[in-house]
């Protein structure tokens, strides 16, 4: 039980601190994906 108390766990917001860490590391992931796709044809470009 200790641990769960020195965990943070009883932290009123700790629901919320947790979604929006899944948030902005699905939008993280999401955009670091995105702008691979995007910068890919000029990095193929700039190969050749």
């Amino acid at each position: 039980m200790e641990i769960l108390l020195h965990s943070g766990l009883e932290h009123p917001n700790t629901l919320w601190i947790a979604i929006a860490a899944v948030v902005s590391f699905a939008l993280g992931a999401v955009s670091a994906t995105y702008s691979r796709r995007l910068a890919s044809p000029f990095r193929d470009s700039a190969e050749e």
